[in-house]
C-alpha cells in the first residue's frame, strides 16, 4: 500500500478499476450484474446507503434503485434529535417509522443515526442543558428511542463526531452542550443507556476527518485511538466505530499504509469498523466529466482497497446511492456551478465508475469468517 500520486488522482486511475469498470455500460446494467449488496455478501460483508425521508415520498424511481443496490439503509435526518424530540418529552417516530416500514417491505437492514449529536439539536435543547439536568434528559431521550426500536435496528451511531482536538479538551473532545453540562461522561451514559435498552443493536462511535496523512487529520486519528483505550478501559459498552469517508478526489494525501494501520489500531482494541458515510467530492477537479469521473473512482476504490484490508471492517454505506440528491453540493459548491458526481449512480440512475470501484474494492476484499 502507498500514496495516491497526483497523476493518479487527477488523471489516471484507470488500470485501478479492472473488470467491471472495462465493460459496456449495457453488460453493467442493474439486470444484468448483481447489485453491490449481493457482490459484498459474497465476501462476508454489506453495502448500504443513506435515505432522506423527501425520496421515499417524492422519488420512486430512486427508490426503486435502493433494494437493488442495498442491504441496508440510514436516514440521512429522521433519526436525529430535531425529528424524533422536537419538543420536551414529544416524541415523533413518523419519519423514522416511514424509512422503517420500506425497509421492512424490502428486506432491508437498518442503522439509526444518531442519539447523540451537537447539531441536529431542537431549539429547546440546548438552553435546557446544565450539570443538574443533562444526564436525565440524555438518558430519557436515548431510553425511550432505544426502547421504541428495540431489536429492530441493525446499528445504532450512539454518539456522532465527538472530536475536535484543536479545542483543547481532554482526549480532543469536541466543546458541545454535551461536553459542558456534564464532561466526557456523556458518552459512558449514552453507550451505557443504548445497550441496556436495545442489546442486539451494534453499538458504533461515528467520527470524520481521519482519512488522510495531513497533520490536522493525525492529530484527530490519535486522538480517536486514545479515546476508544480510554472507553474500553472504563468498560463503556461501545462495539465499533464509524469511519465516515467524507473524502475528496483533489487531496493526495491518501496513504494507504497509514489508513489501513490506523484501521488495524482500531480492530487491535476488538472493535469492529464500519464505512458509515461515503462520498467523494470533486469540487476542486476541472469540469470534464469523463476524467472527474476516473478521479473519483481512483480515489474511492485506493481508499475502500485500504480499509476494506482489514477483516474488522464489516461493510460499506455511501451517503446516498446517486448523484441526483447530495449534501456536497450546497457544502461544497464548484465554481462553475456544475453539480457534482459523488455517488456510485449517476442522476439518471446508471452505474458509474464509482460503482466500478466499490464493486472492484470488494471483490479484492478479503473474505470474512462466517
Amino acid at each position: 500500500m502507498k500514496s495516491l500520486s497526483r497523476r493518479l488522482i487527477l488523471g489516471g486511475g484507470a488500470a485501478l478499476l479492472t473488470g467491471s469498470a472495462a465493460a459496456p455500460q449495457a453488460a453493467r446494467s442493474a439486470t444484468a450484474v448483481p447489485g453491490l449488496h449481493s457482490q459484498a455478501v459474497a465476501k462476508g460483508l454489506f453495502f448500504g446507503t443513506a435515505v432522506d425521508h423527501t425520496l421515499l415520498e417524492e422519488d420512486t424511481a430512486y427508490m426503486a434503485h435502493v433494494p437493488r443496490e442495498c442491504g441496508m439503509v440510514v436516514g440521512e435526518a429522521s433519526f436525529k434529535w430535531e425529528h424524533l424530540q422536537p419538543a420536551p418529552n414529544k416524541f415523533v417516530f413518523d419519519q423514522a417509522e416511514g424509512l422503517m416500514g420500506f425497509a421492512a417491505r424490502r428486506h432491508l437492514r437498518v442503522r439509526g443515526h444518531t442519539l447523540v449529536w451537537h447539531e441536529a439539536m431542537p431549539d429547546w435543547l440546548a438552553p435546557q442543558l446544565s450539570r443538574a439536568t443533562a444526564e436525565r434528559i440524555l438518558t430519557t431521550h436515548v431510553r425511550t428511542v432505544t426502547q421504541h426500536f428495540h431489536r429492530r435496528l441493525a446499528h445504532w451511531d450512539v454518539v456522532n463526531e465527538v472530536l475536535k482536538p484543536e479545542d483543547n479538551n481532554p482526549f480532543g473532545l469536541r466543546e458541545t452542550p454535551w461536553l459542558k453540562a456534564m464532561g466526557a461522561r456523556y458518552i459512558d451514559v449514552a453507550f451505557e443507556t443504548c445497550a441496556a435498552n436495545d442489546p442486539t443493536a451494534l453499538r458504533v462511535l461515528n467520527e470524520y476527518g481521519t482519512d488522510y496523512a495531513v497533520p490536522w487529520e493525525e492529530k484527530k486519528r490519535g486522538a480517536l485511538l486514545n479515546l476508544l483505550a480510554s472507553l474500553k478501559a472504563r468498560n463503556v459498552p461501545i462495539q465499533a466505530v464509524g469511519l465516515q469517508a467524507h473524502l475528496d478526489a483533489s487531496q493526495v494525501a491518501l496513504d494507504q499504509k497509514v489508513l489501513n494501520n490506523f484501521v488495524n489500531s482500531i480492530a487491535a482494541m476488538g472493535l469492529s469498523v464500519v464505512v458509515t458515510e461515503l462520498d467523494v467530492r470533486d469540487n476542486n477537479l476541472p469540469a470534464d466529466v469523463p476524467s472527474r469521473d476516473v478521479a473519483i473512482a481512483a480515489h474511492a476504490k485506493a481508499w475502500l482497497d485500504a480499509v476494506l484490508a482489514c477483516p474488522a471492517v464489516s461493510g460499506v454505506m455511501t451517503w446516498g446511492l446517486s448523484d441526483r440528491r447530495s449534501w456536497l453540493n450546497e457544502k461544497y459548491k464548484r465554481a462553475d456551478a456544475l453539480p457534482q458526481r459523488p455517488l456510485p449512480l449517476d442522476a439518471d440512475l446508471r452505474r458509474k465508475k464509482m460503482w466500478d470501484a466499490i464493486a472492484a474494492s470488494l471483490a479484492s476484499a478479503p473474505r470474512r469468517a462466517a
